[in-house]
């Protein structure tokens, strides 16, 4: 995934996204060291369409030299960032041939429920993130998406819900809407 981070989207995803590659700013995946998401395992999207109820799976390991770990364990302000690939499949969508450079992505709320202690280091996560919906106000346009966060076994099969997010919102805005 760190080819998605920097460097021309058009050289990962093809021509129909090169008219970004000039764009000022772009919804990417954060570059390393605040890249926590490892793998894309699977992607149900068109690329470049803005549609609903569409879909990405990543998995994260949690290495033992992982940076940010405490005491060995994935904290909950980390925990949550480790399913960032909600910019991804925002991005792979096309939301950038609307946001033209002169708009960034911001959280507006969520709710989160944890369902299991904080994993640990040598846990591998895999986070399944949904885009439900879009609305747009004005040039605004907002997204609402859920997720849920599980620990993987030794078999990699799904074991422990470890957080869901529900009800999740965010929205790309200019520069001066965020200084309103």
């Amino acid at each position: 995934l760190e080819r998605l981070a920097s460097g021309r989207i058009a050289d990962v995803w093809g021509g129909t996204f090169a008219v970004q590659d000039a764009f000022r700013r772009q919804v990417r995946m954060p570059e390393p060291p605040l890249l926590l998401a490892d793998r894309g395992m699977s992607i149900d999207a068109t690329a470049g369409v803005l549609e609903k109820d569409r879909a990405i799976v990543t998995e994260t390991d949690l290495r033992w030299d992982s940076w940010y770990l405490h005491e060995g364990r994935c904290p909950a302000g980390v925990l949550i960032e480790t399913g960032q690939a909600d910019l991804l499949l925002v991005s792979y969508m096309g939301v950038d041939f609307e946001n033209r450079g002169e708009r960034v992505y911001r959280l507006l709320g969520c709710d989160l429920s944890y369902g299991a202690p904080l994993p640990a280091a040598g846990t591998t996560l895999q986070h399944d993130i949904h885009v439900d919906g879009y609305a747009k106000h004005g040039d605004t346009r907002i997204f609402f998406f859920r997720s849920d966060t599980w620990t993987l076994n030794a078999a990699g099969e799904r074991d422990a819900l470890v957080l869901s997010v529900r009800e999740g919102q965010a929205g790309f805005f200019t520069d001066a809407e965020l200084a309103e």
